[in-house]
């Protein structure tokens, strides 16, 4: 569920999921973010089944989509020891958005692949880490202390 500020912008939480395998980043930035206005759209199903039906798995897609398309932000996280094929599928997708900031480590088994593609596209490419994370989006929001 997303709760929406009327007038915040919005971010979407890309990044590795691992059919829910992997650290649930996205709750803890949501979590350290919670003074900031904005309106977090989170991927990350709490109740998912990597056995889905094609229906809930098309919702599930077309939701993400959807929500890709409308946010303002887009924050992709790749953990360094995930595969992400899906994120990486949309790193591709929103090279050209110029609303994709990329946070990746070196030791991500595709980091060379990360880093080449920011760079062509002029996408931020950041080192993982949710402070990090935090003050992009203050910066990205204008909610920076000043």
């Amino acid at each position: 569920m997303n709760v929406i500020y009327p007038g915040a912008k919005s971010v979407f939480l890309a990044g590795t999921i691992d059919n829910g395998d992997s650290s649930n980043w996205q709750e803890e930035l949501i979590e350290k973010c919670k003074d900031l206005n904005v309106t977090f759209f989170n991927p990350r199903r709490k109740e998912w089944n990597p056995e889905a039906t094609t229906f809930d798995l098309e919702y599930q897609i077309k939701w993400e989509q959807k929500h890709l398309d409308n946010a303002d932000i887009i924050i992709m996280c790749l953990l360094d020891n995930s595969k992400s094929p899906i994120s990486l599928l949309e790193m591709g997708l929103y090279a050209q958005s110029r609303k994709l900031i990329v946070f990746c480590n070196p030791e991500f088994y595709r980091w060379d692949n990360v880093r080449f593609t920011c760079d062509k596209y002029n996408i931020p490419l950041y080192k993982y880490d949710l402070n990090v994370v935090k003050s992009i989006i203050e910066l990205e929001t204008n909610q920076a202390d000043s």
